[in-house]
């Protein structure tokens, strides 16, 4: 569900499953982290983007839940880790391109992007406590950009924000018209990609060390573990999907 292409020294890393609003299955948020592993090898930018009229609308849910006994915790907690703090820990600029909605794990790659650039017309939501789970990246580091009250908003209403509002949460770099996008990126991609490579890696790093908790993947694995066998949050993931989403 991850397509690649490196154009020059920019690399497209895109979730290409349009029919489902490019909900990430597991495999694709393996497919997601190897994708920007790569490209922070051959490329000096790396652009997340999604196909047809949505980012990422977050993890499929029917697929990647642990919902009975199809997905153990400790394997989606750790896939998801690699995915959704992939963009910080990789050691060149990563700039997100939202058209659309950006919801669950897709809000989380944008806020875990350097830069991100909306349309204005994209919507931005954390929905996961309202089906039984959380957004791990979203507690880590999403209350840095916004403030506490703000996170505490996103994460227990799931109610979705515009990207005016994300811009001025400070969620999003740039809001654009529709349209603009791709000029918008481009512009932005061309600017980050000159600066020197080790230049660039030691910034990213420091930033990072600012926020760096080794204990991080191991609370992701407690957590997940946490609400996977709690009633009420499997009967939520259930009633979610029995609605049809």
């Amino acid at each position: 569900m991850i397509r690649y292409d490196l154009d020059g020294e920019v690399a497209t890393v895109t979730f290409d499953r349009p029919e489902k609003r490019n909900a990430l299955t597991l495999d694709g948020l393996a497919e997601f982290r190897e994708a920007l592993d790569r490209g922070a090898e051959e490329a000096r930018a790396v652009v997340v983007r999604g196909a047809g009229d949505a980012f990422c609308a977050g993890d499929d849910i029917a697929s990647v839940a642990g919902l009975g006994e199809e997905v153990a915790p400790g394997t989606l907690a750790t896939r998801l880790y690699d995915a959704l703090f992939g963009p910080e820990q990789a050691e060149v600029p990563v700039i997100a391109a939202v058209d659309g909605p950006a919801y669950g794990g897709g809000f989380e790659i944008v806020a875990a992007a350097d830069l991100a650039v909306a349309t204005a017309d994209a919507t931005f939501a954390l929905p996961e406590a309202t089906i039984g789970a959380y957004p791990p990246y979203a507690v880590a580091r999403v209350g840095e950009a916004c403030g506490r009250k703000r996170l505490l908003e996103l994460a227990l209403t799931g109610e979705p924000i515009d990207a005016s509002t994300a811009r001025e949460w400070g969620l999003c770099n740039r809001v654009v018209d529709d349209g603009e996008l791709d000029d918008a990126v481009a512009e932005l991609s061309e600017a980050v990609r000159t600066a020197p490579a080790p230049s660039v890696a030691l910034v990213k790093r420091y930033v990072r060390a600012a926020t760096a908790d080794p204990d991080e993947r191991a609370r992701l694995v407690e957590g997940f573990s946490a609400v996977a066998d709690e009633p009420d949050c499997l009967a939520a993931a259930e009633r979610f999907l029995s609605d049809g989403a």
